[in-house]
């Protein structure tokens, strides 16, 4: 049995997860509703968050229960990190394809489009019971300092008198830090809540620090591990 998992803020990395499900003729699940059912081959779709694992992402691979696995990882065109080899030093299945995919970065308000033909490679890959090396990237040393206060702190979420207070916002919350469209501590800033509010009352405002460092030079970049 093959299955697509994926955690997906803005809709990055779902896009990816329900391309990847077409092709693998499969369905795509959200890791953090996902059932801990034993599968053949599982393909972990997720974003690069300050260059790290998102928390949902670190709590599925734990609990994952696959012979063989897949990573793809979605950045925004900044470093990466080494988000790879992270990610299977969390589970005791066997990883045989990775890849890192630059996409439209959530902050910016990009859309969800990527170049599929990077994944040729990454499909052809997936038959196979030959593990893959993930050799060890760069990533910068003061990443791993608190990364999700640093985006709370550089970027916040704002609520309009549009709020209707449906309650999506909390209901769809992956961290349960939503409450009646205000975030609590405990916020990654994965801007779900901003891009599922059917009444736009949701937007962001970056700070200064943000705005300069998502003014520089980006990447285009595909990482390849097959």
């Amino acid at each position: 049995m093959t299955q697509v998992f994926y955690f997906s803020g803005a809709g990055h990395s779902k896009a990816v997860a329900e391309y990847l499900a077409d092709r693998l003729h499969c369905t795509a699940a959200e890791m953090s509703s996902a059932e801990s059912t034993p599968v053949d081959l599982a393909v972990a779709v997720f974003p690069v968050y300050c260059q790290n694992l998102p928390p949902v992402v670190k709590t599925f691979l734990k609990g994952l229960q696959a012979e063989r696995l897949a990573l793809a990882a979605t950045y925004g065109g900044f470093s990466p990190g080494n988000v790879l080899q992270e990610a299977a030093s969390l589970t005791a299945a066997k990883v045989i394809a990775g890849v890192i995919l630059p996409t439209g970065h959530s902050f910016l308000g990009e859309d969800t489009a990527f170049d599929a033909q990077a994944f040729i490679p990454f499909l052809g890959k997936l038959s196979s019971h030959e593990e893959s090396t993930l050799p060890k990237l760069p990533k910068n040393p003061f990443s791993d300092f608190f990364p999700a206060l640093r985006s709370r702190v550089g970027l916040k979420i704002l609520k309009s008198d549009a709020c209707n207070h449906c309650g999506i916002c909390t209901t769809r919350c992956p961290m349960a830090a939503m409450k009646n469209g205000v975030p609590t501590g405990n916020c990654i800033r994965c801007l779900r809540c901003v891009s599922l509010c059917p009444q736009k009352a949701l937007s962001i405002r970056t700070g200064k620090a943000l705005r300069h460092y998502l003014n520089g030079k980006r990447s285009s970049r595909v990482y390849l591990y097959v």
